[in-house]
């Protein structure tokens, strides 16, 4: 099985609330190590992404450490490595700097892996990959994309900080993989007419698509289509006493969704799954810690079953 993640590796400076600083790789590094982490022999993870010149050689190094990961999608830039400052003002809420942007990735750099089994496709800068691109993908994989909306729903200023901005085209991105993820911020900013969320299914999403809409401490919604029917079915998140750092939470969901519903099909089976990987996280700094993802998962479902 090939599994292709589509986005941005970054350089992250971390500033937790009321913690020590974090410095480690980030963007899709928190997808594919911790799909690597989910994931059998039998499967390679393909990630794509401009890598800037300084860390090139280190990340292949790193790389040397996950068997199942092929990096054969990493495209050498002669700049540095994009990177990005998250300082957070609450537990949740943080603002972010972006700072030496690449360019867009083109159908050109993931035309080759046309025929993998399924494509996560992780907005973390919002331009990592052209719109022309993502829909030539679509014509021929949309039943096997999930698209994380992420920061495609965020602008960047001249000095690199981030703010909200809603593209003229979002509905051609909504409406390009049968998948669609967005965190509750995101879906206000895109919600301009402050629609209920079954509302808003049915204006901008195809019939046959999932919306997931996740609230961190509170959980995640699914809405989709049944019967002729538009349906919203809620998921609290698992309970976590102590939060070490959620950066990442929403890319290591996304990928606990992916790989569960690739073993299940069952949509609601997954998402329970991307919640406990997702509170799992919150205990691991940065992705330097991501090694322990499965026995925090262990750990937060021993205290489930105990409760």
């Amino acid at each position: 099985m090939k599994i292709v993640i589509i986005g941005t590796i970054n350089k992250d400076l971390i500033l937790p609330f009321g913690g020590s600083s974090i410095q480690s790789f980030g963007g899709i590094y928190y997808s594919l190590s911790a799909l690597t982490r989910f994931v059998g022999d039998h499967v390679t993870i393909y990630p794509i992404s401009y890598i800037g010149m300084d860390v090139y050689s280190n990340l292949l190094l790193l790389f040397k450490n996950f068997g199942n990961v092929d990096p054969s999608g990493l495209i050498k830039i002669e700049q540095k490595n994009h990177e990005v400052i998250l300082e957070y003002l609450s537990p949740e809420e943080r603002t972010e700097k972006a700072l030496f942007n690449f360019p867009s990735l083109g159908w050109e750099h993931i035309k080759k892996f046309n025929k993998a089994d399924f494509f996560i496709i992780n907005m973390i800068t919002g331009w990592d990959l052209s719109l022309q691109a993502y829909q030539k993908l679509s014509k021929s994989n949309y039943s096997k994309m999930y698209l994380d909306v992420h920061f495609l729903v965020m602008g960047t200023d001249q000095f690199g900080k981030r703010s909200p901005h809603r593209p003229e085209n979002i509905t051609e991105w909504l409406r390009g993989s049968r998948f669609i993820q967005m965190n509750k911020r995101e879906f206000g900013i895109i919600n301009t007419e402050g629609l209920h969320e079954s509302n808003f299914f049915e204006k901008y999403l195809r019939p046959d698509q999932y919306l997931i809409v996740t609230q961190g401490s509170g959980g995640a919604d699914v809405i989709f289509r049944k019967n002729g029917m538009t349906r919203n079915k809620h998921f609290p998140a698992v309970s976590v006493e102590k939060i070490e750092d959620v950066t990442g939470c929403g890319d290591v969901f996304g990928v606990g969704f992916v790989w569960n519903y690739l073993q299940s099909g069952n949509v609601y089976s997954s998402i329970e799954f991307a919640n406990l990987a997702a509170g799992a996280k919150c205990f691991l700094r940065g992705t330097n810690e991501m090694d322990k993802l499965l026995p925090k998962m262990n750990g937060v479902k021993n205290l489930i079953a105990k409760s």
